[in-house]
């Protein structure tokens, strides 16, 4: 991924990866459809207080967000 913040309205392949990444820490169980839902943004924020991130807004994945979340993750994410 580059480094772009997403947020709810964003659509496209990077919030595709945010997507499986989510997925695969079982946080999210929507769909891949790369749309920055509000059920994405419920995600990002559950996972933002897991980890106790300061320095994005609630919901929103900035850069240190995306740094937790990349350490954590593959972005394969898991398949059933």
């Amino acid at each position: 991924m580059s480094g772009t913040t997403l947020r709810r309205g964003d659509r496209g392949a990077e919030v595709s990866e945010l997507q499986r990444r989510l997925q695969e820490i079982w946080v999210y169980r929507g769909p891949e459809n790369g749309d920055y839902s509000e059920q994405v943004e419920q995600a990002v924020a559950e996972f933002q207080r897991w980890v106790s991130v300061k320095d994005d807004p609630s919901g929103v994945y900035g850069p240190e967000t995306r740094r937790a979340l990349e350490a954590q993750t593959s972005g394969r994410g898991r398949r059933s």
